[in-house]
């Protein structure tokens, strides 16, 4: 196969097309319902893009917030960059290894794609981790949007985003629900932070799931470490971008870094800074559900989404999000469920950061 790369390549392989028990078919749960985002929302930017596509982001012209005291203010623009991402797709038949589980095989129609940033930012070689090199898999889904990066405490140095999903089955199912990237121990091994940049439509439900783990050349896995493990952060940036805009650039989210790391954001609008699961008066990373609970009907707290396919996503990953108001946001409300009005109540867009070196190595 002829993928087309970078100089620093990520794996993304679109997860197995098999149907699965409790995941497979069309979700009809209204939290995941996204026929109320921004009209002209376009294909996820990877795993559902027609093959040996080349697609250019650039920073939204229109947003709906900005930092500032008044999350209603017309939207300054952030400073322009461009970023590039090369898509190469190739379908075959072929059995891929479940996510699930190391020992189980599946066979049926895979879809495998490289991606790669042709823009980085800042030092590439800023030291490694000490661990013996390993691959970093990672399995991601989100309700909309997100995008995956690795890099230091002080910026990201590869980005792939931003995956917009604008339908159920995007979100829940088999086949075309999470993604799954493998980052080569080449460069693990100088990732230390792994990033979810995410950002939502302002409507029903919101929140990212995702399980990391360390693998070798020989099949071993090491522990895995999920959404819902200690040890996450995130800095909500008050910058409010909606699926169908592409998200923000790499320019603007390691601006957004340097002043997450400073404290220096609005508090009326952002959480000033880096916030953990015990918080600040300025918001605290939220943790919910499982992937073990059903649908009930309907989103509520504490049920905020159907099951993810568990053929990729484990029952142990739980929800994360922002919870712009802690002690207060209590059922009926959730930091999961869309608290309706204007504005930006959330504070989206969120960056949520986890230290490389937590994720374990194969024993």
């Amino acid at each position: 196969m002829n993928f087309l790369r970078s100089s620093l390549p990520l794996l993304l392989v679109s997860l197995s097309a098999a149907a699965c028990e409790n995941g497979s078919g069309t979700s009809t749960g209204t939290a995941s319902d996204t026929s109320t985002a921004t009209d002209g929302a376009t294909d996820p930017t990877t795993g559902n893009v027609a093959p040996t596509t080349t697609q250019t982001t650039e920073e939204p012209t229109v947003g709906t917030g900005t930092v500032g005291t008044d999350s209603t203010a017309t939207t300054t623009p952030e400073p322009t960059s461009t970023t590039t991402q090369g898509v190469d797709t190739t379908t075959s038949e072929a059995t891929s290894t479940s996510t699930s589980d190391p020992s189980e095989t599946t066979t049926g129609e895979t879809t495998t794609t490289t991606t790669g940033e042709t823009t980085t930012t800042g030092d590439t070689s800023t030291g490694t981790t000490g661990e013996p090199a390993s691959d970093i898999e990672i399995v991601i889904t989100a309700d909309n949007a997100y995008g995956f990066a690795y890099g230091t405490e002080d910026d990201i140095s590869m980005y792939w985003g931003g995956i917009e999903n604008t339908t159920a089955g995007q979100i829940f199912n088999c086949g075309e629900g999470p993604e799954l990237y493998v980052v080569p121990y080449e460069e693990a091994d100088n990732a230390s932070f792994l990033y979810i940049v995410a950002w939502a439509d302002s409507s029903v439900t919101q929140g990212v799931l995702a399980r990391f783990r360390r693998k070798d050349g020989g099949g071993n896995f090491g522990e895995d470490v999920f959404t819902g493990t200690e040890g996450w952060e995130v800095c909500a940036t008050g910058v409010d971008y909606q699926p169908g805009s592409g998200g923000p650039t790499l320019q603007v989210i390691n601006e957004h870094i340097g002043k997450c790391n400073a404290g220096a954001l609005d508090p009326n609008t952002t959480s000033v800074g880096w916030v953990d699961d015990v918080g600040t008066q300025y918001g605290a990373v939220a943790f919910g559900e499982d992937n073990t609970t059903p649908y009930n009907g309907g989103p509520m707290a504490g049920n905020e989404f159907p099951l993810v396919c568990p053929m990729d996503m484990p029952a142990e990953a739980k929800w994360m999000w922002f919870d712009w108001d802690p002690g207060n946001v209590q059922p009926p409300q959730s930091p999961f469920l869309w608290p309706g009005g204007g504005g930006n109540p959330d504070h989206q867009f969120l960056i949520f950061r986890f230290a490389a070196e937590l994720v374990p190595i194969p024993m």
